[in-house]
């Protein structure tokens, strides 16, 4: 069986993975939570390895208070740059393999066009920076490490756009929500799904390593703006808030949010022959694995 570390197991995609579990027997799973372990401790971590001795370590552990960043930058940095030193240091000399997660606001530049991962890299918010510097020390260790640059990340699981959208729906009846911020929502089911197939591939294939060990984009399909998004969810749920769209600049925020976050895909479906559903479809099967749960 292939041996899968899950740190930052109580979050989204944690989640996600953990719900996961009964369709890959041929995975075993270990789950940690930021409660059951502090990543930065390096002795417990070293404990952990020694006793799992994972194969691959998914590390789902990730500061995403986009705004609180700027006021908390050392616990920013700590989970999004720091813990990934820490994982290097514990596992650099195991046989383990990392899987990272890191998002579209590294790039921070609008092209015109969707954005492969060769595209210049300017970080604007803490929070960008803190993870690009993670990937940074990723990159430059002799770990093999896939770093999956992701965007707008909803799912059944904790908070989101999504959820939010629906909360202010039962109290609001106009919302306004952004319009001129272009990209592509990501189903954290879809990502966990793109991940565990490549990790199986790499595993499977002679020579996957060299195609595991680099950074790749990932979203569904699709191309919306914050305020289409918001208009989606409230038809789909047949909500009678009103959206209204408005710019970036009637809704200032401490950070820096990128204005176009269209991520190319080619990659990651090319290399390693990921079939990526669109977002609508994406969506449906969100609203219909929430009222299964009743977690909406």
């Amino acid at each position: 069986m292939i041996k899968i570390l899950v740190t930052g197991a109580g979050g989204q995609l944690g989640l996600e993975f953990a719900a996961l579990v009964k369709d890959y027997p041929q995975f075993e799973f270990h789950f940690y939570t930021r409660h059951d372990l502090d990543i930065l401790d390096e002795k417990a971590l070293g404990i952990i390895a020694d006793e799992i001795n994972p194969d691959y370590v998914v590390n789902c552990a990730a500061y995403t208070a986009v705004d609180k960043a700027e006021v908390e930058k050392s616990l920013c940095y700590n989970i999004n740059t720091h813990a990934c030193r820490s994982l290097c240091n514990v596992f650099g000399d195991r046989n383990t393999k990392i899987v990272h997660y890191s998002t579209d606001y590294v790039y921070h530049t609008c092209l015109g066009r969707p954005l492969d991962e060769d595209c210049p890299t300017e970080p604007k918010s803490e929070y960008a920076k803190s993870k690009l510097e993670g990937e940074y020390i990723l990159r430059n260790s002799q770990i093999p490490a896939l770093i999956i640059r992701t965007s707008w990340v909803f799912s059944s699981f904790g908070s989101n756009f999504v959820k939010t959208m629906l909360r202010l729906s039962e109290s609001k009846d106009q919302i306004s929500v952004v319009y001129d911020q272009i990209g592509t929502p990501t189903f954290t089911y879809d990502l966990a799904i793109a991940t565990l197939s490549i990790i199986e591939k790499t595993h499977a294939a002679e020579g996957g390593l060299k195609l595991f060990n680099d950074v790749y984009n990932y979203s569904n399909e699709g191309v919306t703006s914050w305020y289409d998004f918001a208009t989606f969810i409230m038809k789909m749920n047949d909500k009678k808030t009103k959206v209204l769209p408005i710019t970036s600049d009637q809704y200032p925020t401490l950070a820096k949010r990128p204005v176009w976050s269209l991520l190319s895909k080619e990659k990651i479906k090319n290399n390693f022959a990921i079939d990526i559903p669109h977002w609508h479809d994406a969506l449906d099967r969100c609203f219909k694995q929430m009222n299964t749960s009743g977690s909406n």
